[in-house]
């Protein structure tokens, strides 16, 4: 197990050093995420669009917005080491906007257009005038199209119902579809949801949150299914969902040193970037690592937990010294097993920091449940991704 206690010194030492790497780990998430460009007139409800996507509370999604140009801005989620950007486009509205600036700065990413028109709303030639300039520059660029807004054309005592929906509606939702007529490339795929505050009288809250999902998975597997991950810990509160999903930004990160072709840089960037992923999470829960609570949660975990991983990723890492097949197939290998262990890590600090930020001491069985259970979801997502 010598390689796995010199494995954790590193980690704690990138944890608790003074010069984290943060910064320049999320520079490089930023340069690997790719963009969903949000475009809609003021009021079509895009900020609900990115709350709802994320789980930040509305009044807390612009924690991670950086500007861009005059008329747009990003929001990333999560803000740490982003799976994914949402490009705000401003001034939609104006008729001295030009959105070629906007659509150069996209161009040779993974790319996604999402148009968010509330559905009582047929005036929407500023942003038909948008998507039809990026499909005739890019005409294979997806593009989703957001309903919103469905419960101002219920009747009087209507509630939400599927599809069909009630007549009203569908009548509204037909129009705006047809504004689409005529788009170069690929049909668009058209949501209809809503999404209210409590006491709007109308539930669920998010109505047809997972359609936008399904609709934004089919285009970027991986990244919908970080963002989907952070509402899968539903028992606890929002701060434990983003936290799995910093959890799980920082797994797609680790599969980079991973895949290092020279072992001890892999490894030391593998380390820098779990430790960067510890401090993350425990800045979520509001705790501070020091040595002894490091020493803790190793300790939760048990060397015996990490005794397979040491012996696998060990062997796989000497395997990059053979020319050629070795290291392109060591590489794969362990890059796939990186970002698992990594998610596993991430699961078992999120009992840990959370039983921690109560005062209370995690029970070491649930630790290790929880590292058992993020290695597999991991995996498991992968296979489904690939499928």
């Amino acid at each position: 197990m010598d390689w796995l206690r010199r494995y954790w010194a590193r980690v704690q030492e990138a944890l608790l050093g003074a010069s984290p790497p943060d910064d320049a780990l999320r520079d490089q998430a930023r340069l690997a995420a790719p963009v969903v460009w949000l475009l809609g007139k003021t009021g079509a409800g895009k900020t609900a669009v990115v709350s709802a996507l994320t789980g930040d509370a509305r009044a807390e999604v612009g924690n991670g917005f950086q500007p861009c140009t005059r008329e747009a801005r990003f929001y990333d989620a999560p803000p740490e080491a982003p799976v994914l950007r949402f490009l705000d486009t401003r001034g939609l509205e104006e008729p001295g906007y030009d959105p070629a600036e906007d659509i150069a700065w996209c161009e040779g990413r993974s790319h996604l257009l999402l148009a968010v028109m509330q559905a009582s709303d047929p005036a929407q030639e500023p942003v038909l005038r948008v998507v039809r300039e990026a499909r005739r520059r890019h005409p294979d660029w997806p593009v989703v199209v957001a309903q919103t807004g469905l419960h101002r054309l219920y009747a009087s005592g209507q509630g939400h119902r599927d599809a069909p929906f009630p007549e009203g509606v569908e009548d509204a939702l037909a129009r705006q579809r047809a504004l689409f007529d005529g788009l170069r490339g690929p049909a668009p795929v058209f949501v209809p949801l809503d999404f209210t505050e409590e006491g709007d009288g109308y539930e669920p809250l998010l109505f047809r949150l997972d359609a936008l999902e399904g609709a934004l998975a089919a285009a970027l597997p991986e990244a919908a299914a970080a963002l989907a991950a952070g509402r899968a810990d539903a028992g606890h509160d929002s701060r434990s969902a983003r936290a799995r999903q910093s959890v799980w930004a920082y797994a797609g990160l680790s599969a980079v040193p991973g895949a290092m072709p020279v072992p001890a840089v892999g490894v030391a960037g593998l380390a820098a970037l779990q430790a960067a992923m510890l401090r993350a999470l425990a800045t979520r829960f509001g705790v501070v690592w020091t040595a002894d609570l490091f020493a803790r949660f190793a300790g939760c975990l048990g060397l015996g937990t990490f005794g397979w991983f040491a012996l696998r990723y060990g062997v796989v890492e000497a395997a990059k010294l053979v020319p050629g097949v070795g290291t392109l197939g060591a590489g794969a290998a362990n890059a796939a097993f990186a970002a698992a262990f990594t998610a596993g890590t991430g699961e078992a600090a999120l009992v840990f920091l959370r039983a921690a930020r109560r005062g209370q001491a995690a029970p070491p069985e649930e630790v290790r449940r929880a590292y058992a259970e993020g290695f597999a979801r991991w995996r498991a997502s992968r296979r489904k991704a690939a499928a």
